[in-house]
């Protein structure tokens, strides 16, 4: 007769099993929510690029399991972002101890395209919304100011176009003790640093004939390039790791950007 040892059995298993316990303790979910400038697009149809889509390029080589989630969508404003449900696709999905990045303003702002048009009232109050129905869940909402529009004037300064929007964000930020990353200032800093020329390669510039989606060309100083998404990407985890936001500093690469203060504003 074979006699065992049940302590030592027991051992033996919590040894086996060890390894998927950790697995799982070291699992990370991050959904994002946005627009057009944090979206995943399909390179045959556009040659812009969201700084979302790129963001998994820049996890840590390690073998935790990492989840990036982008529910982002090109127009979208907070308001047609619930409104669509899409908002609710996402909370949806929201698992104890996820992290939601979140920035809208560029449509929310846009008050000569009222199908899209959040006054802003409603935008600070959608953004509590979002804040409180992800900590319902017992998730962690990360907010993020605006990215910035390459808008420069005649005399090299960068021109704002999103007004009180990226101070409703810090508000919000403030006032439910959440994670602010302030991406309108960062963003700032980085367009200045490479001027009005040089920044063109940031974004969706195009030559005629360079994309066949954009025969005669393009000129757009919303939307990124790959190498412009990346970059505003590394803005996002630098500035988190800066701050000491998880999950950026478990999961991400070490991230340092030469130049950019994360502790100032945007200069105006």
């Amino acid at each position: 007769m074979i006699k065992i040892n049940q302590w030592r059995c027991v051992a033996v298993l919590a040894l086996l099993f060890a390894p998927l316990v950790v697995a799982q303790e070291d699992a990370a979910t991050i959904l994002i929510a946005g627009d057009s400038t944090v979206q995943d697009v399909n390179p045959e149809k556009s040659a812009e690029v969201g700084w979302g889509q790129v963001l998994p390029e820049l996890l840590a080589d390690t073998n935790n399991a990492v989840t990036i989630d982008n529910h982002a969508k090109g127009g979208r404003s907070t308001r047609t972002f619930i409104a669509e449900k899409r908002w609710q696709a996402l909370q949806e999905q929201v698992q104890p101890g996820d992290w939601v990045l979140i920035q809208f303003g560029h449509n929310d702002q846009a008050y000569d395209y009222p199908n899209r048009y959040t006054s802003p009232r409603e935008y600070k109050s959608n953004l509590l919304t979002f804040v409180k129905e992800v900590k319902a869940k017992q998730g962690n909402a990360i907010l993020i100011t605006p990215v910035m529009r390459r808008y420069f004037d005649k005399n090299g300064h960068i021109r704002d176009a999103h007004g009180m929007y990226p101070e409703l964000v810090k508000e919000v930020a403030k006032e439910t003790a959440t994670p602010l990353i302030d991406l309108a200032a960062s963003s700032w800093q980085l367009y200045l640093q490479y001027g009005p020329e040089k920044s063109k390669m940031l974004f969706n510039y195009l030559k005629p004939g360079q994309h066949p989606k954009h025969p005669d060309g393009v000129e757009d100083d919303t939307h990124f390039s790959r190498a412009g998404a990346l970059e505003i990407a590394k803005l996002v985890v630098a500035e988190a790791q800066a701050k000491s936001i998880q999950p950026f500093g478990s999961y991400f690469q070490e991230v340092e950007i030469e130049g950019i203060d994360f502790t100032k504003g945007r200069g105006f």
